[in-house]
């Protein structure tokens, strides 16, 4: 008889598991209200305190709304936050060495490459950032223009009707944001550098509109590279 030691994990997760399972296979689906918290203890057959950890687990996932009103409020099934729980969580295997930052620019520039292909139209949304990132270059503001740039990016990346391409984009930007802000802080000519950035991002935009979309997807590459290679040492 094969004797191994028993799996033993917080009731809270537990409860969560069980949720997150229902949430993830319909059962719970996107807009429902859950259970109350007395319901849910009583299904569970657990605490209330223990109801409101899952809940709270739930959350830090982005599977649930509600924050501190877990206790008096039934949260819903929402997935607005997923990208930023991703995020969050692929942030965090970097800073602690588990995925490097270069592994991560590579797929970076794998995807918007591939995304951008057969792209024959400037995206609303990227149009605008180009607009916030001229005000921003202007103003010499480092934090407007990264806040620009990234809405750029993923607008881009979601231009070929491809959600999982926006999706993936958006926990990749999030991901390396504090090193890229970093350096965009960091750099002696910070007024210049968001001049060469901004003139960058417009010929992308301006090869897409031309229906150069192959060309394109090789100067976001090398805007990406260049970026990362020139701050990087």
């Amino acid at each position: 008889m094969d004797i191994t030691p028993l799996s033993r994990i917080p009731l809270s997760l537990a409860v969560s598991g069980r949720l997150r399972d229902a949430i993830l296979d319909g059962s719970l689906p996107v807009g429902e209200s859950l259970p109350t918290e007395q319901e849910l203890a009583q299904a569970f057959s657990v605490g209330r305190s223990t109801v409101r950890e899952a809940l709270r687990v739930l959350q830090a996932q982005g599977l649930v709304t509600g924050a501190d009103t877990v206790s008096t409020a039934r949260p819903k099934v929402t997935h607005e936050n997923t990208a930023d729980s991703a995020a969050t969580a692929l942030s965090t295997a970097v800073q602690v060495g588990a995925v490097p930052l270069p592994d991560l620019v590579e797929l970076r520039v794998l995807l918007e490459a591939a995304a951008l292909r057969g792209v024959r139209e400037v995206p609303g949304a990227a149009r605008v950032a180009i607009e916030e990132m001229r005000r921003a270059t202007e103003n010499n503001n480092a934090s407007a223009f990264h806040d620009a740039d990234v809405d750029f990016h993923v607008a881009l990346a979601g231009a070929g009707g491809n959600r999982a391409f926006a999706l993936v984009m958006t926990v990749l930007r999030e991901s390396i944001a504090g090193y890229l802000m970093s350096e965009l802080e960091a750099v002696e000519d910070s007024a210049a550098t968001l001049g060469v950035l901004l003139a960058e991002h417009e010929a992308i935009a301006d090869a897409i509109a031309a229906g150069e979309s192959d060309y394109a997807a090789q100067l976001v590459e090398k805007h990406v590279r260049d970026f990362y290679e020139g701050h990087s040492k």
